[in-house]
């Protein structure tokens, strides 16, 4: 990977790191409004719509962290190149 795409990736990263931890947050509150306001809807409807985002906030919980393990990986890879031309 040479220095423009680790620097275009790193430019990129904190927005998807943003946009993924903005959807959280959304399906969080979601899911908080299931337990505060049941709906009149079938039980098993609203379970499994519970689960969904359950799942959702999950894999979202595993995007971020490979989003900021990615950041890590190439801010030590910016780095080293920053030291191989010095």
């Amino acid at each position: 990977m040479d220095d423009m795409e680790i620097y275009n990736r790193l430019a990129i990263l904190p927005q998807e790191i943003q946009a993924a931890e903005n959807e959280k947050l959304q399906c969080e509150q979601m899911l908080g409004l299931f337990w505060e306001h049941p709906p009149a809807l079938d039980p098993e409807v609203v379970g499994r719509r519970m689960q969904l985002l359950r799942n959702r906030i999950r894999d979202l919980e595993h995007r971020i962290s490979g989003l900021l393990q990615e950041q890590n990986f190439l801010i030590v890879c910016a780095i080293e190149h920053g030291r191989q031309r010095h």
